[in-house]
C-alpha cells in the first residue's frame, strides 16, 4: 500500500485525506477478501463488488486488455448498470474513457461524463453522470486492464481524494489477477507436458508391441525347441516393460504406478504366453494398494517374469495341473513384500540362486541387486519365494 501513497494526481501529492477511519477499514476488508479469492471469475466479481462498496457507487466494471488487439473487453458481467447488455463487449483501441486511461496509464474521474470528449457508450441505454477509472498494472508496470466505478445520480460525486483510494484497491486487484494468470499459465504448461509425457509412453509402448509382434512371427518359423523357448522368454520380458508404459500412458507427470494392478496384468500376460494345452495352471494375485516409482515397478515386473518363466518350465514337470499364488503386501510405510508360491515339485535340495548358471537366474540376481532386495526361498513344499525391498 505504501507505494500507492506516493502516486501523483494532477501534479500534486495525494493522500487518503477526507476518508474516515470506517471507510479505510472498509477498504482494508475489501483488499483482504480479494487477496483470499481464487479463480478468475470469482476474483472479477469480488473486485467489482469491492469497487462499488469502497467508492459508494451504483455500478462498477472491470475490463481486461487484449494484448494482441489492444482492445479492452468485458469478460465478466459488470456490477449494477446494464449487466447483460455489455457482457463480452469489446472496446476498440482509443475509443472511450477506459481506452484513454489504458493508453495514458493515468487515473481519471468526471462528474459530467455525458459531455466528456472521451465518452464511449457500450450500450444505447448506458447513461452515466459520474465516473472514476484507474488502470490495472502488473508487476512490471504494464497495463492489463481498467477498473471503473459509475453513478448516474447527481448527489454521488467523485472527488480528487477518491483517486488514491481507488488506486490502492486497483493495485491489489491487479496483483491478484496476475497471480491467478501465472497459476493458470503454469497449469497450461503442465497440461501440455502431461500430453507430451503420455505421447512418449504411448510411442514406446507401440514400438515394443511392434518388436513383440516380430518375435511372435519369427517363433512360428523356428522348429528348434530351445530356440523357440528363448524367443518366448524374450517376448515375455518385453511384455513386462510394455505393461509399465501402457499404465503410464494414462498417468500424470508423477511417474508412480499401482504395483498390484501392474503385476496382476503382467501375470495374466505371462500366463497367456507360457500356457500349455496339456497342463492347466491357475494364477491368483492378491495385492495391497501400493504406489511405487515406475522404474522400481518395471524391475519388479522383470523379476516376476523370470520367476514365472522358471516356475512354468520346472515346477510342474509330470503334473497335469497346478496353481501359482502371487502376493503383494505393504509392510508399513517403507517396505514391500512380494511372494510367489506354487504347489509344484519344488527346488532340488542343493539349489542356490546365487550359483545358478542360467540366463534367467543371472537376470534375477542382477535385478535383485538393482532393487536392493532381500530374497528367501523355501522349496520344501512346492516353491515359495519372498522378496522384500524399500518403496
Amino acid at each position: 500500500m505504501g507505494s500507492t501513497l506516493k502516486r501523483k494526481f494532477s501534479s500534486e501529492r495525494t493522500e487518503f485525506k477526507g476518508y474516515s477511519r470506517e471507510s479505510l477499514y472498509l477498504l482494508l476488508e475489501s483488499i483482504a477478501d480479494i487477496n483470499n479469492t481464487t479463480g478468475l471469475n470469482a476474483l472479477l466479481s469480488a473486485s467489482m463488488e469491492a469497487a462499488c462498496l469502497v467508492m459508494n457507487a451504483e455500478a462498477s466494471s472491470l475490463m481486461l486488455l487484449d494484448r494482441d488487439s489492444a482492445d479492452l473487453y468485458i469478460d465478466y458481467p459488470p456490477k449494477g448498470l446494464v449487466r447483460g447488455a455489455v457482457r463480452k463487449k469489446r472496446i476498440p483501441k482509443k475509443a472511450g474513457l477506459a481506452a484513454w486511461v489504458t493508453e495514458h496509464e493515468k487515473p481519471y474521474f468526471s462528474n459530467n461524463a455525458e459531455t466528456c470528449k472521451t465518452s464511449w457508450k457500450a450500450a444505447e441505454d448506458f447513461r452515466v453522470r459520474n465516473i472514476i477509472c484507474v488502470p490495472l498494472t502488473d508487476k512490471k508496470g504494464r497495463v492489463i486492464g481498467v477498473l471503473q466505478a459509475l453513478n448516474r445520480k447527481l448527489n454521488k460525486h467523485f472527488v480528487a481524494y477518491d483517486v488514491p483510494v481507488f488506486q490502492t484497491l486497483a493495485s491489489h486487484i491487479s496483483n491478484a489477477i496476475t497471480k491467478i494468470r501465472e497459476k493458470e499459465d503454469l497449469q497450461n504448461k503442465l497440461n501440455e507436458s502431461e500430453v507430451l509425457f503420455t505421447e512418449i509412453h504411448h510411442r514406446i509402448k507401440n514400438n515394443l508391441a511392434t518388436i513383440s509382434a516380430l518375435i511372435e512371427a519369427e517363433e512360428t518359423e523356428i522348429d528348434d525347441v530351445k530356440a523357440k523357448q528363448i524367443l518366448r522368454n524374450t517376448y515375455s520380458r518385453l511384455q513386462s516393460v510394455t505393461e509399465v508404459h501402457d499404465l503410464l500412458c494414462n498417468k500424470s507427470l508423477i511417474e508412480n504406478v499401482e504395483l498390484g494392478t501392474y503385476l496382476e496384468r503382467l501375470a495374466g500376460k505371462i500366463a497367456e504366453i507360457l500356457s500349455d494345452p496339456q497342463r492347466r495352471i491357475d494364477i491368483q494375485v492378491k495385492a495391497d494398494p501400493v504406489q511405487i516409482d515406475a522404474d522400481k515397478a518395471m524391475i519388479c515386473g522383470l523379476i516376476l517374469n523370470e520367476l514365472l518363466v522358471n516356475v512354468y518350465k520346472h515346477a510342474f514337470k509330470g503334473l497335469s495341473q497346478g496353481y501359482i499364488d502371487i502376493r503383494l503386501v505393504a509392510l508399513g510405510e517403507s517396505r514391500i513384500k512380494l511372494s510367489i508360491a506354487d504347489n509344484g515339485i519344488g527346488f532340488p535340495d542343493d539349489f542356490d540362486l546365487g550359483n545358478a548358471n542360467s540366463i534367467g537366474t543371472w537376470v534375477v540376481n542382477v535385478l535383485l541387486r538393482k532393487l536392493g532386495a532381500e530374497i528367501e526361498i523355501d522349496g520344501s513344499d512346492g516353491t515359495n519365494l519372498s522378496i522384500e525391498f524399500l518403496r
